[in-house]
């Protein structure tokens, strides 16, 4: 890879990817029980996310879910270029067979609280590093 991968680079993805997520179950919990235009229930969402250190190819992650997913799946559009190293996000996946439990959306909210805290520490890992690394480069 001719660009170095910082770890702020990919712990900053991270936190950004579990924020989605965490917008999105919000989404989902806020319309557990609404019910669309047709008469159907809400049915909720998953944030999909690719890596963005992969190698370029012709078929990326989310060509590849929405062949998969078929019409359920909501494909936005981003600039590979200003995509920082870690993930970034593909799409949305709707949950078609599954009505929108606000259980299991707290469990999930939970998880990503966690993960998201989990790529803090990173941040704040990453930050030790290089502060000790100024240190021992001046003394």
């Amino acid at each position: 890879m001719s660009e170095s991968i910082s770890a702020f680079d990919i712990a900053a993805s991270g936190m950004a990817a579990q924020r989605t997520q965490m917008d999105v179950i919000a989404a989902n919990l806020a319309n557990a029980d609404v019910r669309r235009s047709d008469g159907t229930p809400y049915r909720p969402q998953t944030a999909v996310f690719e890596s963005t250190s992969a190698p370029d190819s012709s078929a990326s992650f989310a060509d590849a879910l929405e062949v998969a997913s078929g019409d359920s799946f909501e494909q936005i559009s981003f600039d590979d270029t200003t995509a920082p190293a870690g993930v970034r996000f593909a799409g949305l996946v709707e949950h078609p067979d599954e009505p929108a439990d606000p259980i299991s959306q707290m469990i999930a909210l939970v998880s990503t609280g966690r993960a998201y805290d989990a790529d803090v520490s990173a941040l704040q890992a990453a930050k030790q590093m290089d502060v000790e690394a100024i240190d021992i480069g001046q003394g």
